[in-house]
């Protein structure tokens, strides 16, 4: 029987996740079998994978789907890039069927304590780890009071949701820009504050805020597999416009492992930073799952997706990983570009009753 990986709904990164699986599988000469699964028609991703399946849309019937399949396909192993607190909670439940479960940590706290960003910086800092210092801020008033008097040595503030991904609701607040400014060059991320008070005391509801002081950077996004807080493999994007450097080492990258060792991160996850004026890291946040950003990894040479893989299904060690990762890792310039792939209008490789894929 092949060795079975299951890739259950994650976010746009499960694309690469399953490309970057079956190349290392293709690379080792290594029968692998790559499934795939996604609560909505997503085409674009389970039509990379060898098997694709349709996950239920009530997490009520989750956990009886999740083990039936288990049983029907032989998967030995699943990851999860979404749900992770609801998969920890039926942990027990699921490896209790033979195969082994990777949500981002084995400790459910840290889940809450990363989706936060004030409590995570708070937590960072009380460890000793630099970190972006970062104000929780509850009301409309509290902001406008802030920002006349910044708090920080900075006058330069930014802000963002408490909780939240891909940097949505991020403002850096600039009173040189035009009053139009976010509304022709969004991209730009700089509003003026004056209209951004406006705009949330118009809004009514209030949801709990983030300041900080901007950092000039350059920004550093540090992709790992880590194996409950043990870093097994890493490959560190130093952002520079619209460049990213691939590198192995620095500050800023033994600062994102040390921040992984003490989340007890565990399977793919990433950790960001932004450098001071003076050049010197401080943590911005951890993300216990895969970044969107992970497969340009693959272009150091360090196939991240696929050395997890092998991890799970027993194929490598520990040591293995950390060997392959040593010997196969190239410093790369790379630039993120859009590009459009066909979208099927139907998967040939959905899962059926009546099919015998074993």
């Amino acid at each position: 029987m092949t060795n079975k990986i299951w890739l259950m709904e994650g976010l746009s990164s499960q694309r690469d996740l399953i490309q970057g699986i079956r190349a290392f599988a293709n690379l080792k000469q290594t029968d692998v079998t790559v499934i795939a699964s996604h609560r909505n028609e997503r085409h674009e991703i389970l039509s990379q994978a060898d098997i694709a399946l349709t996950e239920p849309q009530d997490a009520d019937d989750r956990l009886a789907f999740i083990l039936a399949t288990v049983k029907k396909l032989g998967v030995k192993a699943i990851h999860t890039g979404r749900h992770a607190t609801w998969f920890e909670a039926h942990r027990a439940a699921i490896t209790a069927s033979g195969v082994t479960l990777t949500t981002g940590s084995l400790q459910p706290a840290m889940f809450e304590l990363a989706d936060d960003k004030v409590e995570y910086a708070h937590a960072m800092e009380k460890a000793g780890l630099p970190v972006v210092p970062s104000l929780r801020v509850e009301s409309v008033d509290e902001l406008r009071a802030l920002i006349a008097r910044s708090p920080f040595a900075s006058k330069s503030l930014c802000v963002k949701p408490v909780k939240g991904i891909y940097g949505m609701g991020f403002w850096r607040f600039d009173e040189n820009v035009s009053p139009m400014a976010h509304f022709i060059n969004p991209d730009s991320r700089k509003v003026n504050a004056r209209f951004y008070l406006s705009a949330l005391e118009q809004a009514g509801k209030f949801e709990p805020l983030v300041l900080m002081p901007y950092l000039p950077g350059p920004e550093y996004s540090v992709d790992m597999l880590v194996e409950d807080g043990a870093v097994l493999a890493a490959v560190g994007r130093r952002k520079e416009g619209s460049v990213q450097y691939l590198e192995n080492h620095g500050e800023a990258f033994e600062l994102a492992k040390a921040c992984a060792r003490l989340m007890k991160a565990d399977g793919l996850v990433n950790v960001q930073t932004r450098n001071t004026t003076s050049g010197k890291p401080l943590l911005l946040e951890i993300n216990m799952r895969p970044s969107g950003g992970i497969g340009y990894t693959r272009l150091s040479g360090v196939n991240l997706p696929g050395l997890f893989a092998f991890r799970q299904l027993g194929l490598m060690s520990q040591q293995d990983v950390l060997d392959e990762a040593e010997r196969a890792f190239t410093p790369a310039v790379v630039r993120p570009l859009t590009e459009a792939v066909n979208y099927p209008t139907a998967l040939t490789n959905r899962y059926r009753e009546e099919n015998d894929h074993e």
